[in-house]
This record gives structure tokens, sequence and C-alpha cells, in this order.
């Protein structure tokens, strides 16, 4: 796309140079009205293919309508010029075609602004009633213009001349006309600076572009012959001006593009394939793995195993499916050492239950294994839970089902191994940073995200807690989730201090009801399906 688009950038520009050409060619008086209606078409040419070039790249609905009214008064403002020059001798008529001149110069600018105004808004965006009444004063202003013969308040003819584009006088009107201008164009790239998030230094080439212009136009009211040999009429410089300003907004971001997804989706790290009706890919990722047409037909209804460690999965869009794989070689990797922890611990329990017999081998096994033995009482229920799930898992021949009986049983796992850190520091200490307590729950987050739950925990600051407490809140934690885990939602853990207390909270948001667990927690309260538990804590283990 970017070399689609120097190739219309240098044809553009070769254009203009020809345009060029001819003006020179035409100025030194050879075959002067040929040359100069082939450089009219040029330009024409070059406006309508540039409203049809940024018409394609826009993406919002509005901008695209907006611009291609931009190009279209371009095309206006030459054909009247060409006319004017060309094909026109009725002095009346003229003067009247050089009044609509201010057509393109008045709502070029203003379009600008109604284009600024509609960035970043969805397709459905319609403009504000004080938006559109800014159509009243660049209309009134047009119409000042039109009607000039009748009050010359824009431009001041003298008695006995001719009134034409050559003799006359700026008067106060023409100073309004030219001030709604400026001031839109201004606003206009205002707004656009507002809006922009970028950092580039380029985007305030627009600006730069917008000042030539206007110094330009004042240049050339003020009857400088220097200018118009150099810059020509004001019809060809003007346009050109616009559009360039037009273009480097486009070009620098300020008006955002739909463009580059084809490259951009080719070289992303996700193995992913569009295809389309017939399930044919139409495009593909650099790392997508090789699909059978069986594969991909089966992945658009159901997720499908490409190998032992890869599952596609799939969402229809507009004329086919989007394909995407996904690597499942941790949870895999994690449920075998779930396993083999499990293995482990009904490996210690039977050696336990085998040193229970001797009064000896208990106090000796109790001193040098008291964390674990402490961890297993504490995580039983988990443990159980892990059994059965596992049980479930194994009868199970749904696969989705399976598969969110593994993660349940990760997200249990992953439990056990948290409290059990979390208990060991509590042996050690009696106050710990809240930093232990916030990896906990990162790891169990890591795990309900195989659920598709949402979950994030925000703590800004490094504050002293009792462990015991600690303990206390991680174990309500998985409590509650075990007991919602198939229909949770999202959960949020935020910590914040006021007036010297630590205040945690959890939300959870599911269908269950969870008003059983509201006594673990210190205030509890549900609106429409999201549960807060919050807990009054104080900093370094302070007493209340």
């Amino acid at each position: 796309m970017a070399k689609e688009n120097q190739k219309i950038y240098f044809l553009a520009l070769f254009m203009v140079l020809c345009a060029i050409l001819l003006r020179v060619l035409g100025k030194l008086g050879i075959l002067c009205v040929p040359l100069g209606v082939i450089r009219s078409l040029l330009y024409i040419t070059l406006y309508i293919g540039w409203g049809i070039f940024a018409y394609r790249r826009i993406l919002q609905i509005q901008v695209r309508r907006y611009m291609l009214a931009v190009s279209s008064l371009c095309v206006f403002w030459f054909v009247i010029r060409s006319m004017k020059y060309y094909l026109v001798t009725n002095v009346i008529f003229v003067r009247y075609i050089w009044y609509l001149y201010y057509l393109p110069m008045l709502f070029i600018p203003f379009f600008a602004v109604f284009i600024s105004m509609s960035l970043g808004k969805p397709e459905n965006f319609r403009l504000s009633n004080w938006a559109m009444g800014l159509y009243i004063p660049t209309t009134l202003l047009l119409l000042l213009v039109l009607t000039n013969d009748f009050h010359q308040l824009v431009f001041a003819f003298s008695d006995g001349v001719i009134w034409d584009d050559k003799h006359f006088s700026y008067a106060i009107g023409y100073y309004f006309v030219f001030g709604w201008e400026v001031f839109c164009a201004v606003a206009s790239f205002g707004i656009m600076l507002t809006k922009c998030r970028l950092a580039q230094r380029t985007k305030y080439l627009p600006i730069l572009l917008l000042c030539i212009a206007v110094i330009y136009a004042v240049i050339y009211a003020s009857g400088a012959k220097w200018m118009q040999l150099i810059g020509g009429d004001i019809a060809a410089a003007q346009c050109l001006l616009f559009v360039g300003i037009f273009e480097s907004c486009i070009a620098c971001g300020l008006i955002q593009t739909n463009t580059g997804y084809e490259e951009l989706f080719r070289v992303s790290r996700l193995g992913a394939q569009i295809t389309n009706q017939e399930s044919k890919v139409c495009l593909a990722s650099a790392n997508a793995k090789e699909l059978t047409e069986e594969q991909r037909i089966s992945a658009e209804s159901k997720p499908v195993f490409a190998d032992k460690e890869t599952l596609i999965k799939s969402k229809p869009i507009r004329f086919g499916h989007v394909l995407w794989q996904e690597d499942i070689s941790e949870i895999i990797e994690a449920i075998e050492q779930i396993e083999e922890n499990c293995r482990d611990l009904s490996e210690r329990n039977h050696i336990r239950q085998k040193n229970l017999e001797t009064k000896k081998k208990i106090l000796a096994l109790q001193e040098k294994n008291k964390a674990v033995d402490l961890l297993h009482q504490e995580t039983a229920q988990q443990i159980d839970l892990i059994d059965r799930m596992l049980g479930q898992y194994n009868a199970e021949t749904d696969e989705p089902k399976r598969c969110r009986l593994l993660a349940g049983v990760a997200v249990a796992g992953a439990y056990i191994k948290r409290y059990g850190n979390l208990l060991l520091t509590s042996q050690r200490t009696e106050t710990a940073s809240i930093r232990d307590l916030v990896r906990c729950f990162e790891d169990s987050f890591v795990n309900l995200e195989l659920l598709e739950i949402s979950s994030l925990c925000t703590c800004n600051a490094d504050i002293t807690l009792k462990t015991k407490d600690m303990l206390h809140i991680y174990r309500s934690f998985e409590t509650i989730v075990e007991d919602c885990m198939f229909s949770l939602q999202s959960v949020w853990v935020n910590v914040r201090e006021r007036k010297g207390q630590v205040l945690l909270s959890i939300d959870f948001a599911c269908d269950t009801d969870l008003s059983a667990h509201g006594e673990k927690a210190d205030l509890f309260s549900c609106e429409e399906g999201n549960s807060r538990f919050t807990f009054k804590l104080q900093k370094g283990g302070e007493e209340e």
C-alpha cells in the first residue's frame, strides 16, 4: 500500500509539473488557449482523482463526505476559472464568475471545520445544531459577495471604469470574508491538533502550508505582479495549497485513514487466517499454520486442534470467517504439573498416614513439615475440587467443556501454590508488603483468563499489612471465585487509602448470588449483578 501511495504521489507531482510547464509556455505566447485548456483539464483530473483517492482511504463516513465536497469545490473552482479565461467574453458574466470564486474560497475552510469536528466519531455521528448554524455566516458572506453589484461592500469600483477583476479596490466586506476564511482554517487545525495523540513533528506541516496559503492570498490581493507571475492565478495556487494541506493532514495522522491493514495482518505475530464463504484462505499471517480444508470448515462451527498443542478458533465476519490459533502448550504443561502435584500430595498424605503409627515419627514430621501439613489442611477444599474436576474431565466428551474444566483445575492449582507461599511468609513474619498479596491475585487472574474472565488489580502504593489479614482476604477471594467460577464475567481488586486506613475492595460481576459470603468482609453490597466485598485494614499492621 505504501508503494502504491508513492506511485500516486509521483503521478500527481508529474501532472502539476506538466501544468506548470504549460503555463510557462502560455506566458511565452505559445498556443496560449489550447495549452491553457489542457492545463485546466490536468488540474481538474488531478482534483477528481484526489477526491476518489481520499474517499477510499478515510474510514469515518462523515469525514469522507466532506472531503469529497472539498474535492468537488476544487473541481468547480477550476471549471468556472476555465470558463472565465477561455469561454466567456461578456464582461458581466465574467464578473459574476469571478464572484463565484468565493464559493469554494469560503466553503473549503468551512468544510475543514466540519471535518475536524467529525474526526474520531462513530459512523452515525451527526453535527450538533450549533455547528450546523455555521452555515449561516458562511452563506451570508457568500451572498454578500454575489450581490456586490448592488452595494459594493466587498469590491468597490470607480465611476467610468469597467467593473471587472482588474479595476477595483477592496471594501470592508472583503476583510470580513477573508477573516472568516482564516478563522475557519485556524479553528479546524486547532481542533485537529487537540484530538491528535501523535507526537510526530510532522503534524505541524499543515500549519506551515496554511501560513503559506494565507501569505500568498494577502500578497496576491495586494496586487503584487511578481506573486502573480510566480504563483499564477489564485484559483490554481489556492486549490493546490488546499489539497496539499488536506493531504498533509492525512499523511501525518491528523485525519485518520483506513490503510495498511493487510501488511499489518501479514507481519503480525498472531497466527491467523481470513477465509471467504467457500472456506478458501484469502489472507494469512506469516506464522499461521497450514490447515486442511476439513479443519477450516470444522473450525468455523467449533474449536478444533491443529495439533496437540495448538487450538484453532473462529469468528464469523462479513463474507467469511477469521481463524486464529491459540498455543495451549502452557495449559497442557500446567495440567501435567498439577497432576504431578496431586500425585505428590497424595504420596505425602500416604507417608503422613504411615508415619502416624509412631509418636516419634509424628513429632519429627510435624516439626519438619508443619507448613506443608498446614497448607494441605487449609487447601483440602481445593484439592478435593481438583480431584472432582479431573474426574469430570476424564468422563466429559465435549471438548469446550473439557477445556473449561482444565481451566478450573488451573485456577485451583494456582491458588494452592500462591496460598502456600503466603502461608510460609506468615510463618516467618507478622507483617509483609501488600505486593505479596497482589502477586497472589495476579497469578489467579492469569488462570482466570483461561475461562475468558476479565480481571484487574489496581494498587499504586507499597503498603505493609498483617499477613493473617492477607491470608484471610486471599482465602475469601478463592472461596467466592469457586462458588461463581463458571458464571463469573469479571473481577476487580482495588486498593486505596483513606484517612490512614487501607480499603481493599473486590468486585465480582456474575449471575450467582454471593450474599452468603457477605460475612467474610467488613462491608458487602450487591447491585445489578455486581457484588462488592470491602475489607478495612490498617497500614503497618497497626491496631484500630
